[in-house]
C-alpha cells in the first residue's frame, strides 16, 4: 500500500468494557448497545455520580432519537412516512423535518451519492444471511425507480413529508447515528461536562481536552490491517466519521461486495476502501463519509475541498491514500502500531490514549 506522507488519520480506540469503569484519573467510560451498534462515552469529570447521571440523560436522548428515526420500529415516524408513500403526507416533528431537509441538501451537494431513498432497494442486498447471493439485475433496475431524493416533498407549513412514488422508502441510517452523537454531546455539555468523546460505531465527536490538556488524538485504521493505523490527527470540538468496505461485506467469486450501495446504480460502490471525514457536526461527517465513499477518490476529494469546515482522508481501492488540503497541513505521521492498551472497541476508529 502506498501511504502518502501527508496522510491524516484517525481516531479512537475507546478502551471500554460493558457498563462503566474508571480508567485514568477523572476518566470514566460507559458503553450501551443502541441503534444497532455500541454507543460508547468517555468523560473527564471529578464527580462520578454526576457524570453517571449526565450519561443516563445522554443515552435517554439517543433512545428518543432512535424511536423516532428507526425503520425497524413500526411506531417510528420514518416507518409511517414509508407506509404512506404515494398516498398521503405525514406530519412530523420539526426536528425530523429539519434532518430530512439536511439529508436532501447533502444529497444535492453530492449529486445523489448520498440518498436516503436508497432504502427503496429493500432487501435485495443481504449481508447478514447464511448464504449470500447477488440480486437479479432486473430486480435492481426495477427498484432503482424508487430511488430519487428529488421525489421527497417537504412542507414547512404543517411540517409534513410526502414520498411521491408508492413503494418509495427512506432510511436515515446514513445520518442518524451522527445526529444522535451530536445530541448526546449537547446533553453532556449542558450537564456541565467539560471534555469527552461520544462514539457510535464509526461516528464520534470529541469535545474539550484530555486530562493532560492536549487534544484527543485520533487515528483511522488501515482498512486491510486492523492492527495498524494510517496516521493521526489531534481533535477537539470536532466530529470524525468513517465509511469502509470491511465491516459488512461478503466475498463472492473472488470479489468483495460491501454494504455501501451507490444509490445511482443499485450496486456496491467500487472506488474506495475507506473514507474518513472530519467536520464540525457528526451528522455532517456521517453523511459525507458515505457520499465521498460512493463518489470515489477524485470526485470525493473535490467535494471535500469545496465544503467549508470539512476535511477528509480517502483510501482508494488500490490502497493509495490522499487527504484534503487542510488535513494534509495538520495531520501527523502514525507509528502504525497498536496502542499499548488493548483495543476492545473493534470498529472503524480508535482513541489513541498515549
Amino acid at each position: 500500500m502506498k501511504i502518502c506522507r501527508i496522510l491524516l488519520l484517525a481516531l479512537v480506540a475507546l478502551y471500554c468494557l460493558p457498563g462503566v469503569r474508571q480508567t485514568l484519573a477523572a476518566r470514566l467510560s460507559f458503553e450501551r448497545p443502541m441503534m444497532g451498534t455500541s454507543i460508547e462515552v468517555i468523560l473527564l469529570d471529578s464527580d462520578p455520580e454526576a457524570s453517571s447521571n449526565a450519561v443516563d440523560q445522554a443515552y435517554a436522548e439517543i433512545k428518543r432519537i432512535e424511536e423516532q428515526l428507526s425503520v425497524r420500529m413500526r411506531e417510528s415516524k420514518v416507518s409511517e412516512i414509508n407506509r404512506s408513500a404515494g398516498k398521503r403526507a405525514v406530519q412530523v416533528p420539526a426536528e425530523l423535518l429539519g434532518l430530512i431537509r439536511e439529508s436532501i441538501r447533502i444529497a444535492g451537494a453530492s449529486h445523489g451519492a448520498f440518498d436516503i431513498t436508497v432504502q427503496g432497494l429493500g432487501d435485495l442486498w443481504d449481508f447478514h444471511g447464511p448464504v449470500f447471493r447477488l440480486p437479479d439485475p432486473a430486480d435492481v433496475k426495477d427498484r432503482l425507480n424508487l430511488v430519487d431524493y428529488r421525489k421527497i416533498r417537504l412542507q414547512q407549513e404543517g411540517s409534513t413529508v410526502f414520498l411521491e412514488g408508492e413503494g418509495m422508502q427512506i432510511s436515515l441510517g446514513g445520518i442518524a447515528k451522527g445526529y444522535a452523537v451530536d445530541r448526546a454531546v449537547e446533553v453532556l455539555r449542558k450537564s456541565g461536562i467539560k471534555g469527552g468523546i461520544v462514539s457510535a460505531g464509526g461516528d464520534l465527536f470529541a469535545f474539550g481536552k484530555r486530562e493532560d490538556g492536549e487534544a484527543w488524538r485520533v487515528g483511522v485504521r488501515n482498512p486491510r490491517d486492523p492492527s495498524k493505523n494510517i496516521c493521526m490527527i489531534p481533535v477537539s470540538d470536532l466530529a470524525v466519521a468513517t465509511s469502509g468496505d470491511y465491516e459488512r461485506y461478503r466475498m463472492f467469486e473472488g470479489r468483495r461486495y460491501h454494504h455501501v450501495i451507490d444509490p445511482r446504480t443499485g450496486y456496491p460502490s467500487k472506488g474506495c476502501m475507506s473514507v474518513t471525514v472530519v467536520a464540525e457536526r457528526a451528522l455532517e461527517a456521517d453523511a459525507l463519509a458515505t457520499a465521498v465513499f460512493v463518489l470515489g477518490p477524485e470526485e470525493g476529494r473535490a467535494l471535500l475541498e469545496k465544503l467549508p469546515g470539512v476535511e477528509g482522508v480517502i483510501v482508494d481501492r488500490d490502497g493509495n491514500i490522499t487527504a484534503s488540503s487542510g488535513l494534509a497541513r495538520t495531520s501527523e505521521p502514525s507509528a502504525e502500531k497498536k496502542p499499548d492498551r488493548p483495543d476492545l472497541h473493534r470498529k472503524h476508529n480508535k482513541i489513541i490514549d498515549k
